[in-house]
């Protein structure tokens, strides 16, 4: 089975929703809450994301795309990644890590 991740804001976070990265809220500083990922979330959950004044939360998704549409989703995607960067140089370290990352991200 196919998943990708989805980033909500926390009114979009629905009870059964499946935690897709860590969750973890901190309160000047100190972990004040955190959740593991691949958790099940609960209304109890979200009641204290809720109280501890989280903004966003990533869950995981079915992807009930076929093979197909996913190959071509993601090459609409890459080359739309290339447009965004085809004046960046990709030489330099920094601008390779951050298309690299930004294309780990797409790629969920």
């Amino acid at each position: 089975m196919n998943y990708h991740l989805r980033y909500l804001p926390l009114p979009d976070v629905a009870e059964g929703m499946v935690l897709g990265a860590p969750l973890i809220l901190t309160e000047k500083g100190v972990i004040s809450f955190s959740l593991p990922e691949g958790h099940l979330l609960t209304e109890t959950n979200l009641q204290q994301m809720k109280v501890r004044h989280a903004e966003f939360v990533c869950v995981r998704e079915e992807d009930t795309r076929s093979d197909d549409e996913r190959a071509d989703a993601w090459a609409k995607a890459e080359a739309r990644l290339q447009r965004i960067f085809r004046a960046a140089d990709l030489s330099l370290p920094v601008m390779a890590n951050l298309y690299e990352a930004v294309r780990a991200y797409r790629r969920t």
